[in-house]
């Protein structure tokens, strides 16, 4: 009975009736959990059929907070309609920067967690391709500073939010380099993506509370080529992109993995995300290891990390989060 009800559960994702139409013209259908004779279920609310819009109207209107889901397979005609509603949003100038940012860091999260612990399609992916495209203009509109992200950020782990805060670290550090749009745009994307070769390993590895074996470590250590090869095939990432999955734990003087590149060999991409990913596992609480402070995290970084970083993109990394960024 229970494997049955966790199936059913599996196929329904809760949303944010924020993103709900106006209009009530939803693409997708509505439910809710009720109890029936002691067991949950999931009840339609209302269908995509237009005589069910005023319902949803209603819904919007009265602010109610009641927790509403759609069918997985939902999942990105919500994310988009979602993300249409964002670009609204960043777009009025009345809605202050912080508050624009958390709902695009909320989006995000979302679309990487369904795709992390839920096993989402991998099609959800190009929802946070469009989501970050936006925290990128919102950003950069707003002078994009690191202060901003450390106000919005979830610091406790978990593999989407770790996924999620690098690409964001990357977006901002390349916005304070002044690169290119595209690169700009690559690099967020690709540090959102860079442990997505986590995504097809045993969850109860990556969520142990404890310091892996040398055996669990070797299984670990595969992420980076299994990350590359899920985003070769998926055919639709430049090479600058598939590169951070697959090098970001390249070491800058060498004895990295999977290949031990070093300095030049490993791309700039990969280099930039290095630094942002060990930045954020320092900041960021596990349930075996606390944070550090972000001056802490950047003295370590500097002082103890060389073999590993490279020391120009570190310095300028230092410098961008200046006095009073963190």
């Amino acid at each position: 009975m229970d494997t049955l009800q966790n199936e059913i559960e599996d196929q329904f994702r809760p949303i944010n009736t924020d993103f709900l139409q106006a209009e009530g013209d939803e693409v997708f259908d509505i439910y809710y959990k009720s109890s029936v004779f002691g067991s949950q279920e999931f009840v339609k609310f209302a269908s995509s059929h237009p005589s069910h819009q005023n319902k949803v109207r209603q819904l919007i209107d009265s602010g109610e907070y009641t927790e509403f889901f759609i069918l997985q397979d939902d999942l990105i005609k919500y994310y988009h309609q979602a993300t249409e509603q964002l670009r609204t949003l960043i777009s009025d100038p009345a809605i202050p920067l912080l508050d624009k940012t958390q709902k695009l860091y909320d989006v995000s999260k979302d679309i990487m967690k369904n795709f992390f612990e839920f096993s989402a399609s991998e099609k959800v992916l190009h929802s946070s391709e469009d989501v970050m495209g936006l925290m990128d203009q919102c950003l950069s509109e707003g002078q994009a500073r690191f202060s901003t992200l450390s106000q919005i950020m979830n610091k406790n782990y978990c593999i989407y939010t770790h996924s999620l805060n690098v690409g964001l670290y990357c977006l901002v550090y390349g916005i304070n380099d002044k690169m290119s749009a595209t690169d700009i745009r690559s690099l967020g994307l690709g540090g959102m993506l860079h442990d997505i070769g986590k995504a097809k390993m045993d969850a109860s590895l990556l969520k142990k509370n404890s310091s892996l074996t040398k055996e669990e470590m070797k299984i670990i250590e595969t992420h980076p080529s299994l990350g590359q090869e899920i985003m070769e095939s998926m055919q639709c990432y430049t090479t600058s992109i598939v590169r951070m999955a697959g090098q970001h734990h390249e070491n800058y003087k060498g004895r990295g993995y999977p290949n031990a590149l070093k300095g030049n060999e490993i791309s700039l991409f990969a280099r930039i995300c290095k630094v942002m990913d060990v930045y954020d596992n320092l900041t960021t609480h596990r349930p075996y290891k606390k944070a550090v402070t972000p001056f802490e995290a950047l003295i370590l970084m500097k002082n103890q990390m060389t073999d590993e970083l490279d020391p120009n993109i570190l310095g300028k990394f230092i410098r961008y989060m200046g006095p009073g960024s963190h």
